[in-house]
């Protein structure tokens, strides 16, 4: 009797190595807290939010350095998940009796059946050599590819619950544990794409230069991220490098996308372009920013810029499609400041005061 339970004992104690990699895909640590390893778990987990909270600082704060904050969010996204992946597995092995670990090997694994269709929906069933299944998983995914994202991750979701179910050996009893993990698996997802929406919207963006109407400052295919926090706070002040959409006279003449100009006249001022120089208020306006052979060919009457209203130029004053053709920026337009330039790597780091 005595024996019998501590066989059911150590029977318990034993860990699926592939589920604690699946539930570690969900998020770091989960897998290691799943085989025991409760504080490593936990120290992965913490880890990990921490690397992302450090790293995102790093790339949005005008005072960060962006170089670190790619290196700090490459180490959160891709070394430290697929590290631990490895860690899940081993972690949940190394307490396995000898006896489960030979049976477990003796036939294909469920969960590295549910662990492979996460990459492409049929791969897993390839693996069980389920042929039929893999072709119209995979001929699905495809056909589903070119439609909205959420019919990709529904049949991602029923090729993990199908490809278990139909795995030939299964040491669970029900269907419950897969399930779970199905939930958990689509309640992280949901939550990383209100977070990745809430961001965008309300936090920062990524942008890229498409012409060269702020060289010398910036240049064509450079990769920025646009502050949208700063001001929510605070009122855009002359020098910044800001992205606005398009006013009502650009969407007349069908355009669309963002522009990105630097703030030359506050609301109040008075600008004038004449003999080559910006004039605000009658005084000559200094710009480090231009190039030596950029300072601008055409002239300017003078005009007050308008409540609530900003006057933008380009730092390249002769190509650039700015203000001075089509008037000024609401302040309502405007998305955010550009405050750091991560891509290339050469070039990259804050533009505040550039």
């Amino acid at each position: 009797m005595y024996q019998s339970q501590q066989h059911l004992a150590q029977e318990a104690s034993n860990k699926e190595p592939w589920l604690a990699v699946n539930l570690s895909r969900i998020l770091p640590g989960i897998g290691q807290i799943y085989a025991g390893k409760v504080l490593k778990g936990y120290i992965i987990l913490l880890s990990y939010f921490l690397l992302i909270g450090i790293g995102g600082w790093l790339m949005l704060n005008s005072t960060g350095n962006a170089l670190i904050g790619i290196a700090v969010l490459t180490i959160a996204f891709l070394i430290l998940p697929i590290w631990n992946l490895f860690d899940a597995h081993y972690s949940a092995r190394s307490r396995n009796s000898r006896d489960f670990e030979s049976t477990r090997k003796q036939s294909k694994d469920a969960w590295l059946a549910v662990f492979l269709s996460g990459f492409i929906p049929g791969l897993g069933h390839a693996y069980l050599k389920q042929w039929l299944s893999s072709i119209l998983f995979l001929a699905g995914f495809i056909a589903v590819s070119m439609l909205a994202s959420v019919l990709k991750g529904a049949l991602v979701f029923l090729a993990f619950y199908h490809v278990y179910v139909s795995a030939p050996v299964r040491r669970e009893r029900s269907h419950r544990i897969v399930m779970l993990f199905i939930a958990g698996f689509i309640s992280i997802s949901v939550v990383l794409a209100i977070l990745a929406i809430v961001i965008r919207q309300f936090v920062a963006e990524a942008r890229y230069i498409s012409s060269g109407s702020m060289l010398p400052t910036l240049q064509v295919n450079d990769r920025l991220i646009i502050d949208k926090m700063t001001y929510q706070f605070s009122i855009p002040k002359r020098g910044d490098i800001v992205s606005f959409l398009p006013t009502e006279a650009l969407q007349k003449q069908n355009l669309h996308d963002a522009f990105l100009k630097r703030i030359i006249g506050l609301p109040g001022d008075k600008v004038q372009v004449k003999n080559g120089s910006v004039y605000i208020n009658d005084q000559p306006l200094r710009e480090d920013y231009i190039g030596k052979d950029e300072a601008p060919q055409y002239e300017l009457d003078p005009q007050v810029v308008p409540p609530n209203s900003y006057f933008v130029l380009g730092d390249n004053r002769n190509n650039s499609y700015d203000s001075h053709y089509w008037g000024f920026v609401p302040r309502k337009n405007i998305i955010g400041k550009a405050s750091q330039r991560f891509y290339p790597f050469d070039r990259a780091g804050s533009l505040i005061g550039k």
